[in-house]
């Protein structure tokens, strides 16, 4: 019972963004909400991964952020036969998800 009940608890932070979403852009709002991870299609966060444009990250040792509805992540992406490892820090915000990362914040609408 208590290794479900870990398992469960290391699983839970990623459960709240989990989703399809769009730039919150002009440009974007014709982007495909079916199709994830090509361009014009929609991003995703689902199973402990965030699926770009023709990318991959894998999210790990999550780190709620006290006070806010985000989370700090270790993040390993893939893409175009590279791998990139940096921390990004997913957060709800209204309507959608802003994405930190390095100094910079991508605002996602939420497909729906």
């Amino acid at each position: 019972m208590r290794l479900a009940f870990v398992l469960l608890l290391s699983t839970t932070p990623a459960l709240a963004f989990d989703g399809l979403y769009r730039p919150d852009q002009p440009w974007a709002e014709n982007w495909d909400c079916q199709t994830v991870g090509m361009d014009g299609g929609a991003l995703a966060v689902r199973d402990g991964k965030f699926y770009g444009v023709e990318n991959t990250c894998e999210l790990t040792n999550p780190t709620a952020i006290r006070g806010m509805d985000g989370i700090l992540y270790d993040a390993a992406c893939t893409g175009e036969g590279m791998t990139e490892t940096f921390r990004m820090m997913l957060m709800q915000v209204e309507g959608g998800l802003a994405v930190i990362r390095d100094g910079s914040v991508n605002m996602l609408r939420r497909c729906g």
